[in-house]
């Protein structure tokens, strides 16, 4: 199975506890992504198989790489900045809407007959908002849902078909969601590294599996030191759990972002960074070799599934060729 874990707004640069929060709290799988050697970083695998990838965010547009472009080219193929000639915070463009409607990764593999799945689960009034409000929704969920498959809801939770955006179930309890009552199960805290422990066989059923954690650019913005230190431990406990399960002989394990952001809190906004990209487990070397920018994700996986079609109609679409 590939487990392909998106972590919003976390860049990879040089080693800065003063101003990168990896540098000075990571001390495990995240930790190179603050310039720590991997020699001195705690791991149940050897560190060395690890591909720690600076990848390019910008993809020949200047200015500060953004969320709508970035996740359409990590989750299409389709490198949405240089499509518009610019990048785009926030929701998804018209352009972007319709990338995404026919190039949506989960759309390409399932109409392909790989089973795959979004493992996000989502609250009743979000998932009211998606319906109501179509147009004003994430990347991510208009991946899933160009695949014609539903997004995951609370039940899906309850019955570990799924992941929380918080991995611990912690902000739940704030959210003020009204059929949460007190004692409901839902609001028990989750220890993430037995949740990693479990990914691996509790999905393996799916061939790919994407779940995506967006605290860390929440972090980023408020500059919030306490905040990026329990989000890194939590992130670290995560993937222990999943490298201490893992088989790379048949599974891989794929980490992206989109941009940097979190990586340096002396100041709110994204940054120029390389976006970090970390590899770990079966083809992970080819993926490694061939990854520069966000866009070549996408077309690595198909290349594991083998999907030549589904690899030349990336690479020939007609957004981009209408740029050209």
């Amino acid at each position: 199975m590939i487990f392909y874990v998106f972590l919003d707004g976390v860049g990879i640069t040089d080693y800065d506890p003063k101003t990168n929060p990896f540098s000075r709290f990571a001390k495990g799988f995240l930790a190179p992504v603050g310039g720590v050697s991997k020699s001195d970083i705690d791991l149940p695998i050897n560190p060395t198989e690890i591909h720690y990838l600076k990848t390019d965010a910008h993809m020949g547009v200047p200015g500060l790489p953004q969320s709508a472009t970035g996740q359409t080219a990590l989750w299409t193929g389709v490198p949405g900045p240089k499509v518009l000639g610019r990048h785009v915070s926030g929701f998804p463009t018209i352009t972007l809407r319709k990338i995404i409607a026919k190039y949506s990764l989960i759309k390409v593999l399932s109409e392909h007959g790989i089973l795959c799945d979004f493992l996000n689960c989502f609250s009743p009034p979000y998932l009211k908002h998606v319906e109501e409000k179509p147009k004003l929704v994430s990347a991510s969920t208009l991946v899933q849902l160009a695949s014609g498959r539903p997004l995951k809801n609370f039940e899906d939770l309850r019955e570990e078909r799924g992941l929380y955006m918080d991995l611990t179930h912690e902000i739940m309890g704030t959210l003020g969601i009204d059929m949460l009552k007190e004692g409901d199960p839902l609001l028990e805290r989750r220890d993430p590294y037995l949740l990693g422990t479990k990914c691996f066989d509790r999905f393996s059923h799916y061939q790919l599996s994407l779940y995506e954690y967006f605290i860390t650019d929440k972090v980023g913005h408020a500059m919030d030191w306490e905040k990026a230190e329990k989000v890194i431990q939590n992130l670290e406990s995560f993937f222990k759990g999943l490298l201490t399960t893992i088989d790379p002989t048949k599974d891989l394990l794929i980490v992206s972002s989109d941009h940097g952001n979190m990586e340096d809190l002396s100041q709110k906004n994204h940054t120029e960074n390389p976006a970090a990209t970390i590899l770990y487990g079966k083809d992970a070397d080819r993926f490694a070799e061939n990854i520069h920018s966000l866009a070549d994700i996408v077309p690595e996986i198909y290349k594991t599934f083998g999907l030549e079609e589904a690899l030349y109609n990336t690479h020939t679409n007609e957004f981009l060729m209408e740029t050209n």
